[in-house]
């Protein structure tokens, strides 16, 4: 089993706030140019402007590690979910169905969501993948959960759309409303 890194969103976080920083230096460095420049201190200002694009050579490689990072730890959470063992109690296999984890949803609500031109409402695709997923639905998906009185697998998609939004497959929205981006099209269109 191929194990996902722990907490990455530390190290995600840092690089924004050295992404950050550096825009800060960035901004500082152009003021001193721009005041050298208004001086007529033209060489002093080249200088300045040298360190600038150096700078900005840095934070391009900074961002790209990000994006690197970024890739890493999507591609080591999914490994991990894919090859995810069964449940056990003290080494021996439990008996019985279990859940279907949310992040399975994630694809057929994205081809869902592409038929339906992109945009749509949880409540469309709870309609939509009922019909879908109905005979690869077990018991336990099935089954009515006391607190919220929807099927399993209607909380386990509200899940899967914010599993969609950490993946960039769905835009960032707080009304709910599912939107898909660029990647979520290509990964609708693979699955």
């Amino acid at each position: 089993m191929r194990p996902a890194i722990p907490k990455p969103d530390v190290v995600g976080s840092s690089f924004r706030a050295l992404a950050g920083r550096l825009g800060k230096v960035q901004k500082k460095i152009n003021a001193e140019a721009a005041k050298e420049m208004k001086a007529g201190q033209y060489e002093a200002a080249q200088s300045w402007m040298g360190v600038g694009r150096s700078l900005a050579d840095f934070a391009q490689r900074v961002d790209a590690f990000a994006k690197e990072w970024k890739t890493l730890v999507r591609t080591t959470r999914i490994a991990a979910r894919a090859n995810k063992p069964s449940r056990a109690v003290n080494g021996v296999k439990t008996k019985g169905p279990t859940r279907t984890p949310a992040w399975r949803f994630c694809e057929p609500a994205l081809k869902a969501l592409a038929a339906r031109g992109g945009k749509a409402t949880t409540d469309d695709l709870v309609t939509d993948l009922g019909k879908d997923l109905a005979p690869s639905l077990g018991a336990p998906d099935i089954r009515v959960a006391p607190a919220k009185g929807v099927p399993q697998w209607q909380i386990a998609l509200a899940q899967a759309y914010r599993e969609c939004q950490r993946e960039g497959w769905i835009e960032k929205r707080r009304d709910g409303l599912w939107k898909i981006t660029s990647a979520g099209k290509r990964v609708a269109a693979q699955a």
